[in-house]
């Protein structure tokens, strides 16, 4: 999931990831915030993260 500085979590489905960075796919297409917190524990990576990319529903971060 994740999580917006106001509290907001929004959760999302891991298409890719590597050691810096993730792609997810979200049931909506709502504009991102450019840095929030990432929590996708199932993959090993959580913390704070920057929107590089957003098209659609997807979306690619940077871990910071």
């Amino acid at each position: 999931c994740v999580l917006y500085e106001s509290g907001y979590r929004r959760r999302g489905i891991v298409l890719d990831y590597s050691d810096n960075g993730v792609r997810l796919r979200f049931p909506t297409n709502e504009k991102l915030p450019p840095d929030v917190a990432l929590q996708a524990t199932a993959v090993g990576l959580e913390g704070p993260a920057r929107v590089i990319w957003q098209e659609g529903s997807e979306a690619g971060f940077a871990l910071i």
